[in-house]
């Protein structure tokens, strides 16, 4: 029995030295062990490593056949709640390999969803994509995307 508690406890000093170099990496990009050891308990410090002031959805338009531009529903392609979708709209996974893989994402993504459309009896020439930004609103998610507070910008270069 007493070995097992030396394993337990061995156990949670090690996680615990673990997270705490994850820390000390999230804060001063300084770790004792190597990075592909720490990059797991980095991640788990994700929510704390930045914050914005601003929303931020992606959104799609499609040219119809008499060249005016269609807002489309991006829901039945990113369901899920607010924070993730917005993560998956962001191609993270992409973003993390530079802008190249980035813009070719958004390519992809967008011919996806001409494609995906057409499918769906609406037929489009072009699918352009750009991001939406807001100021954030303690009285909800939505409550301040009015023209007057929305910038559209590139989702690439996020500028």
């Amino acid at each position: 029995m007493r070995i097992r508690d030396y394993g337990i406890s061995l156990g949670v000093a090690l996680y615990i030295f673990l997270t705490l170099n994850g820390l000390a990496y999230t804060v001063a990009q300084r770790s004792l062990l190597p990075r592909r050891a720490v990059r797991f308990f980095y991640g788990m410090l994700a929510p704390y490593q930045s914050y914005g002031t601003n929303n931020v959805e992606l959104v799609a338009e499609g040219k119809t056949k008499d060249g005016s531009w269609e807002t489309i529903d991006l829901l039945p392609y990113f369901p899920g709640s607010t924070g993730e979708r917005t993560f998956r709209e962001l191609l993270l996974s992409r973003r993390a390999q530079g802008e190249t893989a980035t813009a070719q994402g958004y390519a992809g993504l967008a011919e996806q969803i001409r494609i995906k459309e057409m499918d769906r009896g609406r037929s489009y020439s072009e699918v352009r994509l750009h991001i939406d930004t807001w100021p954030m609103a303690p009285d909800g998610y939505e409550v301040l995307r009015l023209p007057v507070f929305t910038k559209a910008i590139d989702p690439v270069s996020l500028e």
